[in-house]
């Protein structure tokens, strides 16, 4: 007996639902479905398309780029009219490099590729308002970088900065923050040197960890937990590489602003600022040198890697435990002592982990002073221990200064001895000794 096909059941099936529907349509409500369904794919499906790209058209608030002034950098001080405010804006029509020299046309304009435009009034609010009405395009804080404060407005509260900022949303909250000892504007004459803006060189001593790095999201999280913060220094006039003209300045950094309450109220010199680095874990390629064990001749380091962990503890006085792992190399050595020796390198060591502590409790013993949570350490009793920090808060600063322990543990490692073992100047020196 031959097997039956086994596609047949389906071929059945389909010619049973083929003829169904050819019923249906020649019934009242067969004929009501069609129409329904020819309604559906010439209506409905149209409209909804075209709902759909609507949703594709641009922003109604769009402005053209050409219609746009880039803010890059903003100085903010105090002033007799209230706040003076002094934005920089790239000169489009100086950006392509000049060609000085013989030769044909097509180089560009010289001069700097970028402007300052400087107003005052009674609030930042009104300034920024200021300076928009004297420029022909619309301000735009998209590619604003940097953020630099003078030290009248800072030491009269930056309450008034903070709250423009907060308000302004096209304020990147990356963007850095500085104090400068002087008056802001400085700025606009210093000699830029290797780069083409001031923001490149601002942006660089941040990238290469020279100083304190503050954004304008930890000015943000420092103002709703009390205004307790350092800020970079900047300073104007120090004399740097040959000036091209005899008006403009050198800048550079210095130390630290330590703020209470959203007022500057101290400063960290350089190895205070450079002990609030280890704290805040943002060391990098940073030298250090100690006196050798040996004879007490210097012999320097090149930190190449820092980690720094905070943990707090409350049971009895609170203590905030700063436990700092490093590893360095050895740069300089002016000693004889002999690198090759474990017991001579384990004293180097520790050596330099007693000067990293002492820079740390340098700048720890600072911020007491100032009364200042300059470094934050309440924000890490209040992530680990909640409940306790709801019982402590209302008199942390008084508690910080008075009770608070903290203690620096710095372990350093020296991972690279360098290509010589012996000091080449002693080397030198017993060398001649012989010659003699």
């Amino acid at each position: 007996m031959e097997n039956e096909n086994p596609s047949r059941p389906i071929r059945i099936q389909q010619a049973k639902t083929t003829r169904l529907f050819e019923k249906m349509g020649k019934t009242p409500g067969g004929r009501r479905l069609t129409m329904s369904l020819k309604w559906f794919r010439r209506f409905l499906i149209p409209t909804s398309a075209c709902l759909f790209l609507s949703f594709l058209t641009g922003c109604w608030s769009t402005v053209e780029l050409n219609d746009q002034a880039f803010a890059k950098i903003m100085l903010l001080d105090k002033s007799d009219d209230g706040i003076e405010m002094t934005l920089e804006f790239p000169l489009p029509n100086q950006m392509v490099p000049s060609q000085e020299g013989g030769g044909g046309g097509g180089g560009g304009k010289s001069g700097k590729p970028f402007a300052y435009v400087t107003k005052r009034d009674r609030d930042v609010a009104k300034a920024y308002r200021a300076i928009q009405a004297d420029l022909s395009r619309k301000i735009s804080f998209g590619q604003l970088r940097i953020i630099v404060i003078g030290r009248k407005l800072a030491e009269d509260g930056i309450g008034q900065v903070v709250d423009f900022i907060a308000r302004e949303p096209k304020i990147h909250i990356n963007s850095n923050v500085f104090i400068t000892e002087g008056k802001p504007v400085e700025l606009a004459s210093i000699l830029v040197g290797f780069e083409r803006f001031p923001t490149d060189i601002l942006s660089g001593y941040i990238e290469e960890k020279v100083t304190v790095e503050v954004t304008v999201k930890d000015l943000l999280m420092a103002n709703y937990t009390g205004g307790d913060l350092v800020i970079p220094m900047l300073v104007f006039g120090r004399e740097g590489i040959v000036k091209k003209k005899t008006d403009e300045k050198w800048m550079g950094t210095d130390g630290a602003a330590i703020f209470k309450d959203g007022k500057m109220v101290s400063l960290l010199n350089t190895m205070e600022m450079r002990g609030a680095l280890w704290i805040l874990g943002k060391l990098k390629n940073a030298e250090v040198n100690v006196p050798s064990p040996s004879d007490g001749k210097n012999v320097s380091f090149m930190v190449t890697q820092a980690t720094t962990r905070i943990k707090p503890e409350v049971e009895g006085d609170p203590t905030i435990h700063i436990r700092c792992k490093a590893e360095v190399d050895v740069l300089a050595n002016e000693s004889n002592i002999n690198l090759e020796d474990p017991d001579q390198l384990k004293l180097l060591e520790q050596r330099l982990g007693k000067k990293l502590e002492g820079r740390m409790a340098q700048a720890i013993a600072k911020s007491k002073k100032a009364k200042s949570d300059a470094f934050q350490f309440g924000n890490y009793v209040r992530w680990r221990f909640p409940q306790k920090w709801e019982e402590i808060k209302p008199g942390w600063r008084e508690l910080y200064v008075d009770k608070v322990n903290v203690k620096e543990h710095v372990d350093v490692s020296i991972k690279r001895l360098g290509a010589v073992r012996k000091a080449e100047g002693q080397r030198l020196l017993s060398n001649q000794g012989e010659q003699r």
